[in-house]
């Protein structure tokens, strides 16, 4: 049997709203609470799953065969 690298990336999204005086002043208001963790992302802001096959499976293969990596293995 063959082993294949699958990656599973979750997406979480919450949409704000903030008094600006531009697009681009209000991203940055948004961006700077963000990186100052005054908005949290939890399991309640989850919007989608994306699994697919990873493009560089000898990458993986490699990487799990000299332990630089810690996967998780499913049966």
């Amino acid at each position: 049997m063959k082993r294949y690298y699958v990656s599973v990336t979750e997406h979480l999204n919450k949409v704000v709203s903030v008094d600006a005086e531009s697009e681009n002043e209000a991203v940055r208001k948004v961006q700077d609470a963000y990186n100052n963790s005054d908005i949290i992302l939890d399991a309640d802001n989850f919007s989608g799953e994306v699994i697919e096959i990873e493009p560089d499976q000898e990458y993986w293969r490699e990487s799990e065969e000299d332990d630089s990596v810690a996967l998780q293995h499913i049966d």
